[in-house]
C-alpha cells in the first residue's frame, strides 16, 4: 500500500508498513558537490509530479574504517551496519516514519542523528528504523543524512580565508537545515512542529550538544536526548587547522596555495586523503584524538558545548542523557587483554599527566582482582561518562528545565560477554529494535528492557519527562546526590553510581579527557 504527502517542495509517495507511513530519501537540501562543497547547505529544488520516497537516499561519502582499521567487520558483525550502502554528494535527505496522517498534527516528533565518530554512519542503519516508535507511541520519527568527515568538518578558515569560514561546522549546518525542513513540513506527516525532540548517539549526540551551544539553533527543537556523547568538547582551531593542512598536503596542495581545487577533486580522492593524513598523524588512539568534529571556530561555536553549558549559555530545554557502563570495550577489549601494569600506568600518565597514577589506583582499589586491562577499560569508559555528567551538571545548575540521567548496564552475551554493556549497544533498545542488532544476542530478556526504554523515550518526547508505568520513579537529576536510572534486567535508581571514580576523574580537565584520552 502506498501513501502520498504534499511537502513544500512537491509531493512524495511512501509506503505503509505494518500500519506505519514510511517515507525515505526526501531531499531537504541540494547537491553539495562542486561549488557547494565546504559551503552551507542550499535548499532542495522543487519538483513536479509525485516523487518516489520508498528507498533510502545515499550516505555521505565515507570509508567505514575511518575510526580504526578493522572496525568495519566489527560494525557489520555486531551491529549489522549497512557498509555497502550507496554514497553520493547528493545525500541531504530525510526519512520519516509516521504513526498516522489523519487527525490534528499533534504527534511528538523525534529527530535522530546516527553514530559514527563524525566520519561515517548511516541513517539507513536497521537498528535506527523508526517504525516501532512511530507505531507504539503514535509518534513521528525522522532520521537524516548530513556531511561527515572531510566534507562536514574540515576546518579551512585559517588556510582559505572568509570564503571557507563555515567549513569546520558544515555538518552542524546541514542538521540545522534538516530541522528547518521538519519545522516547515512535518505537520503534513501528522507531526507537531512545536514538539520536536532531537536525539543523537555518540557523534550524533555531539551534534546535539553542539547545536545546543549555537545561538542560531534556538527554537529549532524543544527537547534533547544524547546517548554516549563523550568526546564532544569541540575541536580547537589549531588542531583542526593541523588536520586540514595534513589533508591538503596529501592532495599536493601547500599552505598558501588556492584551495579551489578542493572543490573539483573527486570525492573519493578527498576521503582517501583524509584516511592517509589520519594514518600519518596517528590513528584514532588513546594517545590521539578525534580527527573530525564540531570546531570551536568563533563563528558558530565560541567554546566547547560543556563550557557553554557550565556558563549557563546553552539552550535551555528538557534534557535526557547518559552512557553505557563499558563504553570502550567495543574499541579496546582485545588490546586491553594484553596490558600489563607498567603499560597501564604509562597510558594513564599519557592521558592525565601526574594525576593518572591517582586515577588508576582509585579504580584498582574499587575493583579487587581486576586485571590492568580491566582497570584501563573502566577508565576509558568513564571518559565518556564524565564528559556526559559535565554537560548534565552545567544544564541542571543554570537551566529551568529538568535533566534526566541514565547509566546503561545490560551486558551483551555475544563472544563470551567480552563487550559487556558497550558503546551504542543501548541504541537498539531505545528504538525497540534489538532484533536488528546482532550484538544483543537472541535471549528473550532483551524485549522487556527494550520496551521500557523505548517507552521512556516516547514519554520524554511527548512531555519532557521519561517516567512511565513500566519504570520505577525516575527523579530529575540533581548535583547534590546525582540520581541516575540504571537500565538493566532490573531497572532502579542509583544515587551517584561509581561516585568515587567520578570524583577522582572530575579532577582531570575536560580537554585532557576529550583530546588525550578519547
Amino acid at each position: 500500500m502506498t501513501t502520498v504527502v504534499a511537502t513544500a517542495n512537491g509531493r512524495v509517495r511512501g509506503a505503509v508498513v505494518d500500519g506505519v507511513h514510511v517515507f525515505k530519501g526526501i531531499p531537504y537540501g541540494d547537491s553539495t558537490e562542486g561549488a557547494a562543497r565546504f559551503a552551507p547547505p542550499r535548499p532542495a529544488p522543487p519538483w513536479t509530479g509525485v516523487r518516489d520516497a520508498t528507498e533510502f537516499g545515499p550516505a555521505s561519502p565515507q570509508f567505514p574504517t575511518a575510526l580504526r582499521p578493522g572496525d568495519a567487520p566489527i560494525l557489520a558483525a555486531l551491529f549489522d551496519a549497512p557498509l555497502k550502502h550507496p554514497q553520493s554528494e547528493e545525500m541531504l535527505t530525510v526519512n520519516v516514519w509516521s504513526g498516522g496522517l489523519d487527525g490534528p498534527a499533534n504527534r511528538p516528533v523525534i529527530v535522530h542523528l546516527h553514530a559514527g565518530a563524525f566520519q561515517f554512519g548511516w541513517s539507513s542503519w536497521p537498528m535506527y528504523d523508526g517504525g516501532s516508535l512511530a507505531r507504539d507511541g503514535d509518534a513521528v520519527v525522522v532520521s537524516l543524512t548530513y556531511r561527515l568527515g572531510v566534507l562536514g568538518f574540515l576546518y579551512l578558515a585559517e588556510l582559505g580565508g572568509p570564503e571557507f569560514a563555515h567549513s569546520g561546522n558544515i555538518g552542524l549546518l546541514d542538521v540545522l537545515a534538516a530541522l528547518g525542513w521538519v519545522r516547515d513540513n512535518i505537520a503534513a506527516f501528522g507531526g507537531d512542529p512545536g514538539n520536536v525532540t532531537l536525539v543523537g548517539d555518540s557523534a550524533g549526540g555531539g551534534v546535539v550538544t553542539g547545536l545546543m551551544a549555537m545561538p542560531e539553533a534556538r527554537d529549532m527543537f524543544h527537547k534533547a536526548f544524547t546517548i554516549s556523547v563523550g568526546g564532544s568538547s569541540g575541536v580547537q582551531p589549531d588542531q583542526a587547522t593541523a588536520v586540514a593542512e595534513a589533508i591538503i598536503k596529501e592532495l599536493g596542495i601547500n599552505r598558501g596555495d588556492s584551495l579551489e581545487p578542493l572543490r573539483e577533486i573527486k570525492v573519493g580522492r578527498l576521503v582517501r586523503a583524509q584516511l592517509a593524513a589520519s594514518a600519518r598523524m596517528g590513528e584514532f588512539t588513546f594517545g590521539g584524538s578525534f580527527r573530525f568534529g564540531p570546531v570551536i571556530d568563533g563563528l558558530h561555536l565560541t567554546d566547547s558545548p560543556a563550557q557553554i553549558a557550565a556558563r549557563g549559555e546553552a539552550m535551555d530545554v528538557p534534557l535526557l542523557l547518559g552512557s553505557a557502563k563499558d563504553e570502550f570495550t567495543l574499541l579496546a577489549a582485545d588490546m586491553a587483554a594484553d596490558l600489563d601494569e607498567q603499560r597501564a600506568r604509562q597510558i594513564a600518565r599519557a592521558m592525565m599527566g601526574d594525576h593518572g597514577e591517582t586515577v588508576l589506583d582509585t579504580y584498582w582499589s574499587r575493583r579487587p582482582g581486576a586485571t590492568p586491562g580491566d582497570v584501563m577499560l573502566a577508565i576509558w569508559s568513564d571518559s565518556t561518562r564524565i564528559s556526559t555528567l559535565r554537560i548534565a551538571d552545567g544544564h541542571v545548575s543554570h537551566g529551568s528545565n529538568p535533566v534526566f540521567c541514565y547509566l546503561f548496564c545490560w551486558e551483551s552475551p555475544v563472544e563470551g560477554g567480552k563487550y559487556g554493556s558497550t558503546h551504542i549497544l543501548d541504541s537498539s533498545f531505545w528504538f525497540n529494535n534489538v532484533d536488528a542488532a546482532p550484538i544483543t544476542g537472541n535471549g528473550t530478556e532483551r524485549y522487556p528492557l527494550a520496551e521500557r526504554m523505548s517507552k521512556a523515550l516516547l514519554a520524554f518526547a511527548r512531555t519532557g519527562d521519561p517516567n512511565h508505568d513500566g519504570l520505577p520513579e525516575w527523579p530529575a537529576y540533581r548535583v547534590d546526590d546525582r540520581p541516575t536510572m540504571v537500565l538493566d534486567r532490573v531497572c532502579e535508581v542509583s544515587l551517584d553510581p561509581y561516585g568515587a571514580e567520578r570524583e577522582v576523574m572530575t579532577q582531570v580537565s575536560a580537554r585532557e579527557l576529550s583530546h588525550r584520552g578519547l
